[in-house]
């Protein structure tokens, strides 16, 4: 679940934890959305390395109301995990020295995360597991790839339908392709507060980084429509053996950062 806190910033690193991290900033966020779901518990378990242990739905804090609902009414599905996979689009995005940008205005850059919360074996601390990292410009995933960040391949397509009120937004992660077409509903909300994540994640060469996003995104809508999903991939696996797949709210405007540590 997205969390919502008081605005901040990353904090200032000295020399040597520059060398150790990367700082990426959004500029100009068109659209942030994410979908969640749930796992079995046989496939959450298969998902995470030694070292951490999938939480349970029901002895999820961070639980969204949507996924709430569904173990309150199917309590069958209480022993299954939450999960989310989360896509941003912006203008552009600054990595390290690198700008990455496109000629074409119409094409955004795509950064998009699939987590699982979890457990720590060894302290019980939580803690948000990020499976997989995308990016759909090979640009981003050579700049990240230099400072040891794994990024994997997608391609998103971001388009208005002619002649309706609807959108369509298509992102093919590797083996698995989601295709949303809706629309935002009800009114415009400002968002005061930045949305934080933290996840824990495997980087290039056997490195293990904290990746920490701080969003602030100015405006906030309700997402209404239909989530495709297709494909053979570990994903698209998951999200159609889910009872539940709730998509939104969309965040726009504003920008952010996503920090990677070690």
């Amino acid at each position: 679940m997205v969390t919502l806190y008081g605005a901040a910033s990353l904090p200032a690193q000295s020399s040597k934890e520059n060398r150790e991290s990367q700082l990426w900033n959004f500029q100009g966020l068109r659209a942030g959305y994410c979908v969640r779901f749930l796992i079995d518990p046989k496939d959450a378990a298969g998902k995470l390395k030694g070292g951490f242990r999938p939480i349970r739905a029901d002895r999820d804090s961070a639980l969204h109301p949507a996924l709430h609902q569904v173990i309150q009414n199917q309590p069958e599905l209480a022993a299954w995990t939450a999960s989310r996979v989360c896509f941003y689009f912006a203008d552009t995005l600054q990595v390290g020295g690198r700008r990455v940008a496109e000629k074409d205005p119409r094409k955004y850059q795509m950064l998009s995360v699939w987590t699982i919360p979890a457990e720590q074996t060894r302290t019980n601390a939580r803690r948000e597991v990020a499976l997989d990292l995308y990016a759909s410009r090979s640009s981003l995933i050579r700049a990240a790839e230099a400072g040891g960040i794994r990024l994997r391949d997608a391609h998103s397509v971001v388009a208005d339908q002619a002649d309706t009120t609807s959108d369509l937004y298509s992102v093919k992660l590797e083996r698995t392709l989601l295709v949303w077409h809706g629309r935002p509903t009800g009114d415009s909300t400002r968002v005061s507060d930045s949305i934080q994540e933290f996840w824990h994640v495997a980087g290039l060469r056997g490195s293990v980084w904290t990746g920490r996003l701080v969003m602030r995104p100015a405006w906030t809508r309700l997402m209404v429509g239909s989530l495709t999903v297709e494909g053979k991939g570990d994903l698209a696996k998951s999200l159609r053996g889910s009872p539940i797949r709730f998509v939104g709210p969309l965040y726009y405007g504003g920008g952010g950062q996503l920090g990677f540590s070690r």
